[in-house]
């Protein structure tokens, strides 16, 4: 708690929770496999989730109760859905998906819900680990080997697996691996592993102990092993950038701390660690830390939505963190320790099923009211669409106001449906059209196609939320004429494979280059230009170079230039002919008369790829283009040029009356003009001069 409120930084406690989690769990499992008594995971389901679920949904409750006083509109929707997602035990996998997504991260700060990612993992695992060691137990007895020998080849099993994966997991796409349940089994396997070894260690130990004199020297051992481990679980979240490197190797830091801890156990030493432990303090911080978990988290991000600020400082920090030791005691004593205990419910394992079931309806029908109601004020507003968002048709001299219009009418999208109204593909590429190569596992997630008809050419849009604003607008055009749709973007990076940007652009725009060649498709839609920093238009550095490689290959290329800031650049796109490929140039252009847009630097060295001989790929029924005489002729043709400066807001965001359709424009917060009636969103800042200027967090915290 103390590392999220006023250091902005993530300790690794999380990765011991898990730890001991299964440490205990495995101890639970064991003493019934000692006795001969039969494992039943269901009972263990019941009394587990009678005891977790009603503080998480009192918490989920009042979460949302703060969100709808403290944050806009526009974030209840995904509230909701985090909500939802806590109280299932689902939420890491609601947040992998959004992190898939580079357009969830616009949010003003965290999720008030991220921090049960690590509960949602726990409570899997805590649904999984009880088979795995009642199949274990029944293989055990069945052969008549030891339990504990089955069970630790079983978790080491794991162990290794899931190590091998979330190392990998970490190095490619780490943004999933924090929150991925596999990439995390490992943190379960091993104290799972160190719940069969210990006790064996301790018996063993006190044999030891009882054969021989005590050693003075040799009592300090616990001690020592004591202190260190809690040095290392403290030092761990100052000297590693937990957030950006877990759940990797360098996760066991704090594993083998927290081992060393349980291993010193209690060494009845003045010294040791366990004395301070025990005391008084430290019995009441164990008996809330499940409810002070739950609370600090959404108390931290709402405060700092509310206040406007990036982390607490010392006094605001300080009166947080009490608030929410008062909170944790609270939920503790009047929700957490009278279910516990609650002798009706413990009896039998189907009375503590149905409290479980009771509270997964009490908690999820208002969730699910709530968003059933917020989806109802979206449908209602576009069945009056023609009345009250009439969109682009206030653009007509002859526009009129619909008389039954109602001018207080929320704008579509409604604001609480707004973090959907978002262009993307329908369905995954798949087929001919999967990626292929070293590249495939990166581009898996985020290559996506609109299906036109079967064989019809392909059309791959590359780039950045500029590009897929304009994309919008012009798939229609292609479903109309049966193309095949490709979307392939990366937020703030344009594609530009003949220039260095940053290693996050150059990755995207060498895996985008590598699939448009194995596709080669008839034609490409990208940009030529961009804002720089000080709103100057700018050539896509190694853009000449790009171009000829596009039109060496036979695809034609759909060319946009960025929008212009005020009083910006305007003229014909330097390099445009001569590319090797016809030219479509959309041109939101600033006034006329002024200069063309300054070029980039490209990367050295860098030219046209050797693509002239290249055959485009054998498809099954895809039809190709026109021979080579009709390819050259279309080369030969110059750019066709479309202004859209008209259909440009300027800077900022239009007022919604009349069209009630948000736009907005980048000039000088990096937002595209919308296209097709969508609503554009900012984007956090991404330090590269070939990347769309972002518009910064305000409120950014930790993720727990």
């Amino acid at each position: 708690m103390l590392y999220h409120v006023w250091f902005d930084r993530v300790s690794g406690g999380v990765d011991v929770f898990l730890f001991i989690s299964a440490f205990l769990l495995v101890g639970t499992f064991l003493r019934k496999a000692d006795a001969g008594r039969a494992m039943r995971p269901p009972a263990y389901w019941a009394r587990t989730f009678k005891r977790l679920l009603p503080p998480t949904a009192v918490v989920a409750l009042a979460t949302l109760a703060g969100v709808y006083l403290v944050l806009p509109a526009d974030r209840w929707m995904t509230a909701l859905t985090d909500a939802i997602g806590s109280v299932l035990h689902v939420e890491n996998w609601v947040l992998v998906r959004r992190g898939v997504d580079y357009y969830a991260a616009e949010e003003t700060g965290a999720s008030a819900f991220q921090h049960f990612w690590s509960l949602s993992i726990q409570g899997q695992v805590f649904l999984a680990w009880p088979l795995l060691i009642a199949g274990g137990v029944l293989l055990a007895r069945w052969r008549g080997w030891s339990v504990r020998g089955v069970l630790a080849v079983v978790f080491a099993l794991v162990l290794v697996a899931s190590f091998a994966w979330s190392v990998h997991s970490t190095a490619v796409q780490q943004e999933i691996a924090y929150f991925d349940t596999f990439a995390r089994l490992w943190e379960f396997a091993a104290g799972s592993l160190l719940g069969l070894a210990l006790p064996v260690w301790e018996e063993r130990r006190a044999r030891t102990g009882r054969r021989r004199r005590p050693r003075p020297r040799a009592a300090l051992v616990p001690v020592v092993m004591g202190w260190a481990g809690i040095v290392g679980l403290v030092s761990c979240g100052l000297l590693v950038d937990v957030q950006g490197a877990f759940p990797g190797w360098i996760a066991a830091w704090p594993l083998a701390a927290a081992a060393l801890v349980l291993c010193a156990g209690t060494t009845g030493h003045p010294l040791g660690v366990d004395r301070l432990l025990s005391t008084r303090p430290g019995r009441v911080l164990g008996d809330i830390s499940y409810g002070l978990y739950l609370v600090h988290w959404p108390l931290l991000t709402l405060y700092l939505a509310r206040a406007g600020k990036e982390r607490a400082g010392l006094l605001d920090g300080l009166v947080l963190i009490l608030l929410s030791l008062v909170l944790a005691w609270l939920l503790t004593k009047v929700v957490d320790t009278p279910v516990r205990r609650w002798r009706w419910a413990g009896a039998k394992a189907r009375r503590g099923g149905l409290v479980v079931l009771t509270c997964l309806v009490l908690a999820l029908a208002p969730m699910i009211g709530a968003q059933q109601h917020l989806l109802g004020e979206q449908r209602e507003a576009e069945a009056r669409a023609v009345a009250d968002n009439p969109g682009a048709r206030v653009l007509d001299p002859d526009f009129t106001v619909h008389p039954d219009a109602d001018p207080s009418a929320e704008p579509l999208p409604t604001a609480a449906t707004l973090g959907k109204d978002w262009f993307t593909g329908t369905e995954p590429c798949t087929g001919a059209l999967e990626p292929q190569g070293e590249a495939a596992e990166r581009l898996s997630t985020r290559c996506a196609q609109i299906p036109g008809e079967e064989g019809g050419p392909v059309l791959v849009s590359a780039g950045n939320s500029r590009v897929e604003q304009f994309t919008g607008a012009l798939a229609p055009l292609a479903a109309r004429e049966g193309w095949t749709v490709i979307t392939l973007w990366e937020g703030g990076c344009t594609y530009a494979p003949d220039a260095e940007v940053n290693e996050v652009c150059d990755r995207f725009s060498a895996d985008t280059e590598a699939y448009i060649e194995q596709i080669a498709p008839e034609a490409v839609v990208l940009n030529t230009t961009f804002l720089s920093t000080d709103y100057e238009e700018t050539m896509v550095p190694g853009i000449e170079q790009t171009l000829a490689s596009l039109g060496a290959q036979g695809s034609t290329v759909m060319a946009l230039r960025g929008p212009a800031a005020a009083g910006g650049r305007a003229g014909a796109l330097h390099g445009g002919e001569g590319h090797g490929g016809p030219l479509l140039h959309l041109s939101p252009a600033g006034p006329a008369g002024r200069g063309a847009p300054r070029r980039g630097t490209a990367r050295a060295g860098a030219g046209p790829r050797r693509a002239a001989g290249r055959q485009r790929p054998d498809l099954p029924g895809r039809r190709v283009p026109a021979g080579d005489r009709e390819r050259a002729r279309l080369a030969r043709r110059r750019p066709h040029h479309r202004d859209l400066r008209d259909l440009d807001a300027g800077r900022g965001r239009c007022a919604p009356a009349g069209g009630r359709l948000p736009l907005v424009t980048g000039a000088d917060d990096g937002r595209g003009l919308s296209l097709g009636g969508r609503s554009p969103r900012p984007r956090p800042s991404r330090r590269a001069p070939a990347r769309s200027p972002r518009a910064p967090r305000r409120a950014r915290v930790a993720r727990p």
